[in-house]
């Protein structure tokens, strides 16, 4: 728990500023060296890519900043999955004293929980027996091997986002960066009308390059043209089980995100949906709030399932 006057969430892009100028304190009392924009790349990185991790700020009533962490996950063998590296925590001077630095810490675990890491890896620079004590108050203990570390030649030029990244025009990643790997292999949806529910589904998955493949009876799968493939996400619209099936009411909170390929995909989708008795929720638009690149369009289907197409990439 924060003290008194003080919150943590994650950091605004708005705020970035205000953590560089932690950061380079930070950098400073340790007299680590490194370049200005090689840190601000990597804290709008951050900001952009949550998959990659997170920057949390503390601020105070006025919304300043009185402290940070730099958070990243990484996949490791050490631990057998997903860890999280606290790769800074810097607490202003005047904040200190006041149990900050221990809420950011149970801010660190909280999050690394939500992500299902199974452990926080940190360093400590050698002789900060502040740092030390309060890491050793909870729960951290001393790894037996030392960290070494090799920079590469010929890494990102600054500006650049993650290996594999493509950017928009306006220079931001516009990879869907919070999805690192494929991890869902289908999602079923009830209708209350299956040859309705279908109409719909065959018009408005069209424009983003999906197709009707017969499956059982009761319940029709959405995936690309061609032989069903064995692997990849399918969307199942109806009931495979006759016997399961009941009236269908949308839940709260809950929606459909597919990719589509382009802007203009995404446009088709949005008026095929519409044309096919869909609900408009949102018009076809950048979303930034989201990123910069972030182009979608927002409906309901006839029994009030909420639906998304989203496009990462830039227009053309």
């Amino acid at each position: 728990m924060a003290p008194e006057g003080l919150g943590i969430r994650t950091l605004r892009p708005n705020e970035v500023g205000a953590a560089l100028a932690l950061l380079r304190r930070q950098l400073a009392e340790h007299d680590i060296d490194l370049a200005d924009d090689a840190l601000e790349r990597s804290v709008r990185t951050l900001c952009e890519q949550p998959a990659l991790g997170r920057v949390l700020a503390a601020v105070d009533r006025t919304g300043a900043l009185a402290g940070v962490a730099v958070v990243s996950f990484v996949w490791t063998l050490e631990h057998g999955g997903l860890a999280a590296w606290l790769d800074e925590l810097y607490v202003d001077e005047s904040a200190r004293r006041r149990g900050l630095g221990r809420a950011l810490v149970d801010a660190v675990f909280a999050l690394a929980h939500e992500h299902g890491a199974v452990a926080v890896d940190l360093e400590v620079e050698v002789g900060h027996d502040a740092a030390e004590r309060l890491y050793r108050r909870m729960g951290f203990h001393r790894h037996r091997r030392a960290h070494w570390v090799r920079r590469l030649d010929g890494g990102p030029p600054p500006g650049a986002g993650a290996p594999g990244d493509h950017h928009g025009d306006d220079g931001v990643p516009a990879r869907d960066a919070h999805r690192p790997f494929p991890s869902l292999d289908h999602l079923s949806l009830g209708v209350n009308d299956l040859a309705r529910a279908k109409a719909f589904y065959d018009a408005a998955l069209a424009p983003l390059g999906l197709v009707a493949h017969a499956t059982v009876p009761g319940e029709v799968a959405y995936g690309p043209p061609g032989e069903r493939p064995t692997e990849g996400f399918a969307l199942y619209v109806g009931f495979e089980d006759p016997a399961a099936k009941r009236e269908v009411r949308p839940s709260a909170g809950f929606h459909v995100a597919l990719r589509a390929p382009t802007r203009d995909a995404v446009r088709g989708f949005h008026a095929a949906a519409l044309a096919a008795g869909g609900r408009d929720l949102g018009a076809p638009g950048l979303r930034p709030q989201y990123h910069r690149s972030y182009y979608g369009a927002f409906v309901a289907d006839p029994d009030g399932h909420h639906l998304e197409a989203v496009c990462h990439a830039p227009e053309g």
